[in-house]
């Protein structure tokens, strides 16, 4: 990452009011954060969608065919994707499932969202770490910044707006 993670004002309340959607069927969920290639604003949010997503109260999988459509639709918007949330029925940490299947790429964010039925919207509550040196590290909270928020949905089916 080319400059500190950043994301517009108003990401943390879009991205818990998906969490809430689900959370409240008992399920997680989650997506991952892009930002235009050299820079860390991540000013598009992709939310998952239904096929090759699979949800529980306890388990949050996506497909590699799902992984593919979002990463060939941030090549060709000239992103990259340098960060990835979901959320937990209860507390904010990187269990061991995460720690072992999440996306393990040096220099990569993984953002877990607590209380999933009642999210808070502030980033800070949520758990922040990054992959680096094989191992996942606490990460800082993203910085607040201006401009706007695209969000989308992906899955195996592609990426369309949200």
């Amino acid at each position: 990452m080319t400059a500190p993670l950043a994301v517009p004002r108003d990401t943390g309340s879009v991205i818990a009011e998906e969490v809430t959607r689900y959370g409240r069927l008992q399920l997680e969920t989650g997506g991952f954060l892009l930002a235009a290639s050299g820079t860390g604003l991540a000013s598009i949010v992709a939310m998952a969608g239904s096929a090759g997503i699979t949800r529980h109260r306890l388990a949050f999988q996506v497909s590699e065919l799902a992984l593919d459509q979002l990463f060939g639709f941030a090549a060709d918007r000239g992103c990259w994707v340098p960060a990835q949330f979901h959320s937990h029925a209860a507390a904010a940490f990187l269990s061991i499932t995460d720690r072992e299947h999440g996306l393990r790429v040096h220099g990569s964010t993984s953002a877990v969202v607590p209380d999933f039925a009642h999210p808070p919207a502030a980033l800070a509550a949520w758990s922040w770490s990054r992959f680096a040196d094989g191992c996942w590290i606490a990460a800082p909270c993203p910085l607040a910044a201006g401009g706007g928020l695209e969000v989308v949905t992906f899955d195996e089916d592609g990426v369309r707006g949200y």
